[in-house]
């Protein structure tokens, strides 16, 4: 799935067309061109929403946890294309730095979303609830860790609170 795919199936594509012609001017179409190929990729996140991945100043995709509730959708999608608008019309070819900085915050009132963070969505809670396991037991005070991911058992690990030893399940 591409950007414009999805922002079609959104309804966003052609309001994001304007508003980034508005915004770019003559480097407006080239801008298109980049962000209607780019790729959409799932996310098996489930404390972030979405996140926008470039290397060597080249994008590469954007990724999107679908789990959250449509409205957060369109809201995520739009901060990530202003995130991918941001890095190639100021800095076409080198890395990207300043996320959220001044650049960033003038693409996304162009595109119509907040430049606030979007905060939690309550399907992706829910998801992380029903991903989150026991990993670890603490060998002093017997307190036990839950994650979503195990821990890697060629390292020893110390409870935060006792001081004793994790003993990875």
């Amino acid at each position: 799935m591409t950007v414009e795919m999805l922002a079609r199936e959104l309804g966003l594509w052609d309001a994001l067309k304007i508003n980034i012609r508005t915004q770019a001017g003559e480097g407006a179409e080239a801008l298109l061109k980049q962000l209607s190929g780019l790729p959409v990729r799932p996310s098996r996140a489930t404390r972030s929403l979405g996140s926008y991945l470039s290397r060597d100043g080249v994008p590469v995709c954007i990724r999107l946890q679908f789990a959250q509730e449509p409205d957060n959708l369109r809201q995520t999608l739009l901060h990530e294309i202003a995130h991918v608008c941001d890095h190639l019309s100021r800095q076409p070819g080198r890395r990207y730095r300043q996320a959220h900085g001044k650049s960033w915050q003038q693409w996304a009132r162009a595109l119509g979303t907040s430049v606030e963070r979007l905060g939690s969505s309550e399907a992706l809670q829910h998801l992380y609830r029903q991903r989150v396991k026991l990993v670890a037991v603490c060998q002093r005070c017997g307190a036990e860790l839950h994650r979503t991911r195990r821990l890697n058992r060629r390292h020893s690990y110390l409870h935060v609170n006792c001081g004793g030893r994790l003993r990875p399940l």
